[in-house]
């Protein structure tokens, strides 16, 4: 039962991205091959249908362990308040937020740590900044 209930919210959240999320966070335009609004309403496609999929025909058993879903929450918490902090500065916010996921994930060795903190959110600066030529918030973008 529990896993029918995990495709249900799923395919609804995918529901609620495609109605409300996209049309209200994507700008409209009327040029180029490939509109703002494709990839994502693609990725919502495909949540919705994998959580009706998965609602449909459930495998496997759920076992609820609370430690675990606060540890969880946990993670999801900072990850909202990081992605909240990305809106005034991009460039201090990523870095940081990714140094405390990957701690917290239980990654120590250096080498991982600098490629996760100053590596991946530098590409996704210079990509978005540079390449795509749409700034990102903060005082250092």
């Amino acid at each position: 039962m529990q896993n029918r209930i995990s495709g249900i919210l799923v395919s609804l959240f995918g529901i609620a991205v495609l109605l409300f999320v996209i049309p209200g966070q994507i700008e409209v335009i009327d040029y180029g091959w490939l509109k703002p609004a494709t990839l994502p309403s693609l990725a919502a496609v495909i949540i919705i249908l994998s959580g009706a999929l998965h609602s449909i025909f459930p495998k496997g058993g759920v076992d609820f362990d609370p430690a675990l879903a606060l540890r969880a929450l946990l993670i999801f918490c900072i990850g909202a308040l990081g992605v909240w902090l990305m809106t005034f500065s991009y460039l201090i916010a990523a870095p940081l937020l990714m140094l405390v996921l990957m701690w917290m994930v239980g990654e120590r060795r250096w080498g991982w740590l600098c490629i996760g903190v100053i590596l991946l959110p530098g590409f996704i600066w210079f990509c978005v900044d540079y390449l795509l030529q749409r700034p990102l918030p903060g005082f250092l973008s």
